[in-house]
């Protein structure tokens, strides 16, 4: 699929189209007996493009044990229903958002492990763009999952106190982190996938951005 990128062997990014100019991203880890997801995306999605790919990789849907919502909007989260009927994934989320997916049967905390395929990644707690929103976090891989962690330029998203989201981010850049996955393009890097020092950059942008909200 044209809208898909590849970051590792077991890793990829299902990128769909969420307005002009920007995407929503699914991440999605390949264990060699399971499937672990990160955001479900709108109600279509899983049926569209995720099922479809799968598929492309000789993979099938019903190999999906885990799916983690990084946080409550419809854009990441609508897609858990189908996915729920159709696999007999378990369906995670945070607490704090935990009430806009009814078919989520695990609850997260900060500091709670989950498998995803073959890898094992930290929930970090990063409120700022909603109350129960959350990072994945694989130390071994210096690897960080942010959701929309990261608003960037667009600072309509920190719904909450902007030293929430602030101290949140500046929470994330203590952490040793080379290749970082986020969901919309946001600026400075309009892209899903930042590697090295783009990281530390685009946290610092987030900042930057949020320090000069009203």
């Amino acid at each position: 699929m044209e809208n898909v990128e590849k970051i590792a062997d077991d890793l990829y990014v299902l990128k769909f189209s969420h307005r002009e100019g920007s995407f929503v991203g699914i991440t999605i880890v390949l264990g060699k007996k399971k499937i672990g997801l990160v955001d479900a995306g709108f109600e279509a999605t899983p049926m569209n493009y995720l099922f479809p790919f799968l598929k492309e990789l000789g993979r099938s849907p019903d190999e999906i044990d885990l799916l983690v919502n990084t946080h409550r909007d419809r854009d990441h989260v609508e897609g858990s229903k189908v996915i729920k009927e159709k696999t007999k994934a378990n369906v995670a989320i945070h607490e704090y958002d935990a009430e806009a997916v009814e078919v989520a049967n695990i609850k997260l905390k900060d500091g709670q492990i989950v498998e995803l395929g073959d890898r094992q990644f930290e929930v970090i707690h990063a409120p700022g763009h909603t109350p129960g929103n959350i990072c994945l976090y694989q130390k071994e891989n210096k690897l960080l999952i942010t959701g929309d962690t990261l608003c960037g330029e667009a600072i309509q998203l920190i719904r909450m106190d902007k030293n929430i989201y602030i101290n949140s981010i500046k929470k994330l850049m203590q952490l040793e982190v080379n290749l970082l996955i986020q969901s919309h393009p946001h600026e400075p890097f309009r892209k899903a996938v930042l590697i090295g020092e783009e990281t530390k950059e685009g946290m610092r942008a987030s900042i930057d951005y949020a320090e000069k909200k009203a």
